[in-house]
């Protein structure tokens, strides 16, 4: 199925799960984007009104899968040193963040910090691999998983069908879903990307992430959404192995088609799995 062809289709595979709607401030810095030559005061003026936000955005700009070379003091700095789109989807993953926030859940606080640490990895994996801009793959390892916190307001058993899905060596991550809950996180994940007005390929990618043969089928999806896709699934078993010393299912699931993807062999890419590794001490 066509992740941009075929909504009416999917639609029907979201078993009432509530998609939160666009913030207003998002609404406000895509119309000034889309507009001929976009106002980059306007812009930090949108963006600055909102302290938490801003700050986050600024922290998250200084940090070493952005940084280049010097400190960055304000909005209009960012906006002038990694540009009005970068900016943007760093302000799309903050703002996603608070929009699914679980409160006190201490569940979703681990689930936060390693889709943090997954996009900070996916960043730096676009860098090294020059495949995809780095804060566009930093945005995806935010948000390719965002399916999940509105699963887990919809069904009880959520993390139980999560469980399963991990443990699967032979089948697709989001079979166990669709076959245990009526649905996926990434079809949930996918309506939230559209309902938010991000870029088709980010929409894509959410959809298909665990659907690894896309990787290697021209013309499924777009090269910026198979090249997000790749990095992720990496990021996500580099930040695995970090976290917990294991790997999981999805890599050995992915590894033959990510491989053939970035055109690297299976031991090349363990050499900066490594590398990564040390980045990340």
């Amino acid at each position: 199925m066509n992740a941009v062809t075929a909504p009416k289709q999917l639609q029907s595979a979201l078993s009432g799960v509530d998609i939160p709607p666009s913030p207003a401030i998002l609404i406000e810095l895509d119309a000034e984007l889309k507009k001929d030559v976009a106002d980059q005061r306007e812009i930090a003026r949108l963006i600055s009104r909102d302290v938490a936000l801003s700050g986050s955005v600024m922290a998250i700009a200084n940090s070493p899968a952005f940084a280049r070379g010097r400190k960055l003091a304000s909005i209009t700095q960012a906006l002038n040193v990694l540009g009005t789109q970068s900016v943007f989807n760093l302000v799309v993953s903050q703002l996603l963040k608070t929009a699914l926030a679980g409160g006190q859940d201490a569940a979703m606080d681990r689930f936060w910090a390693s889709s943090a640490r997954t996009a900070g990895v996916s960043a730096e994996l676009a860098k090294r691999l020059r495949c995809v801009q780095p804060d566009v793959a930093y945005t995806f390892g935010l948000f390719h998983d965002c399916g999940i916190p509105l699963l887990m307001k919809r069904f009880p058993r959520t993390r139980e069908v999560l469980a399963a899905a991990n443990m699967a060596e032979d089948r697709m991550f989001t079979d166990v879903e669709d076959e245990m809950l009526g649905t996926n996180h990434a079809v949930v994940g996918y309506f939230l990307a559209k309902r938010w007005h991000l870029a088709d390929f980010i929409a894509e990618g959410v959809l298909y992430h665990h659907d690894y043969k896309v990787l290697v089928e021209p013309g499924r999806v777009s090269a910026t959404a198979q090249a997000l896709i790749a990095v992720c699934v990496l990021a996500e078993h580099v930040t695995r192995l970090h976290e917990s010393g294991d790997g999981e299912n999805e890599w050995a699931k992915a590894a033959q088609s990510a491989c053939a993807f970035f055109g690297m062999s299976l031991g090349v890419v363990d050499d900066l799995i490594e590398d990564m590794m040390e980045w990340l001490v």
